[in-house]
């Protein structure tokens, strides 16, 4: 069964969700995120130059996500991180969390905030009862 992109960023919204790179040292790397937007047919996630996560997906551009709930055994997704400046992404993730608004003082175009999107996404869900959901671009 398919799943579509909107599916999966409403599944992202439904907590923490964690993403996984590979570090400049060449281990993994995982940490939690709690901002995305599916906006214009693409996932963005925010982060800020300064992190470490910056660094990773500029030197290493495939990672994946994985989330669990309740509901769902699993929904790992995996792409090609594509660092940009789409101010119109940056303002509906600014839209749609207050939090990230208040930090980068509602501008866009604060130097520490930054963007990027997956590309070539294929995603695998499966629930307790064993159903499985893919998408893939």
């Amino acid at each position: 069964m398919d799943l579509t992109l909107v599916e999966i960023g409403k599944i992202l919204d439904l907590g923490a969700f964690y993403l996984g790179t590979k570090g400049t040292c060449g281990n993994p790397r995982v940490r939690p995120m709690r901002s995305n937007i599916v906006h214009n047919g693409k996932l963005y996630i925010g982060t800020t130059p300064s992190k470490n996560l910056y660094k990773h997906i500029t030197q290493h551009s495939g990672v994946e996500i994985c989330i669990s709930t309740a509901d769902i055994l699993a929904l790992r997704v995996r792409g090609e991180a594509r660092v940009v400046n789409h101010i119109d992404a940056k303002e509906a993730l600014m839209a749609k969390y207050d939090r990230i608004a208040k930090v980068f003082d509602s501008n866009p175009n604060h130097p520490d905030f930054a963007i990027f999107y997956l590309e070539n996404i294929s995603a695998r869900l499966q629930d307790f009862d064993g159903n499985v959901f893919t998408y893939k671009e």
